[in-house]
């Protein structure tokens, strides 16, 4: 190796580490602010889909009950409180599998076992046909925001009330399973702490 090299190596290395350092250190910079507005969405998504709820706390115990009866795709599961303190709900996070991957959902259930709320987290669906699944169109439509645990939902295509996202029945087919799956699992927390 001629010394022409060795320094052409020696250049790309320093140029290589002092990237490095200057990505390092703008993540450092950047971290607790990304980390503050996810807990702000996730607060936001909460409020959203537990309206009645001031506070809301996780409960590792009735997860792990859920996840057990209905399956890991149970993400979380949040306790609501009123502002007295007394219980008013659940929020579940559920993962389902739509068309273009895994879909994120929160399903907030009120005491008495009707769905308060349902919102998208996350999704990687196509832009203009599955990622509609995450607008209030779809979302709010009564077939899916006026039922209870112990309802089973489906798109109208499965015989079912609730109409799917056009040229997207796969994600909307997804959705409607994790509100599902969220329901079974609202279904036995809440019977659970009944008893």
């Amino acid at each position: 190796m001629d010394k022409q090299q060795l320094r052409l190596i020696l250049v790309l290395t320093v140029i290589c580490v002092a990237a490095g350092a200057v990505l390092a250190w703008v993540n450092g910079l950047t971290e607790p602010r990304i980390e503050a507005v996810k807990e702000l969405k996730k607060q936001r998504m909460l409020q959203e889909s537990l309206p009645a709820a001031v506070d809301f706390r996780t409960d590792a115990t009735l997860l792990q009950r859920a996840r057990e009866t209905i399956g890991p795709e149970i993400c979380d599961l949040y306790l609501g409180f009123d502002d007295q303190g007394a219980p008013v709900g659940i929020v579940l996070t559920v993962e389902s599998r739509g068309y273009g991957g895994p879909i994120q959902l929160m399903v907030g259930v009120a005491q008495n076992g009707r769905v308060t709320g349902i919102s998208v987290l996350g999704h990687s669906e196509t832009v203009g046909l599955g990622a509609k699944i995450s607008e209030d169109d779809f979302l709010k439509q009564e077939a899916l925001t006026g039922v209870t645990f112990e309802d089973t939902l489906a798109i109208s295509k499965d015989h079912g009330k609730v109409q799917a996202v056009a040229g997207a029945t796969i994600s909307s087919r997804a959705v409607v399973r994790g509100v599902n799956r969220g329901l079974a699992a609202a279904r036995t927390v809440l019977n659970d702490e009944r008893r």
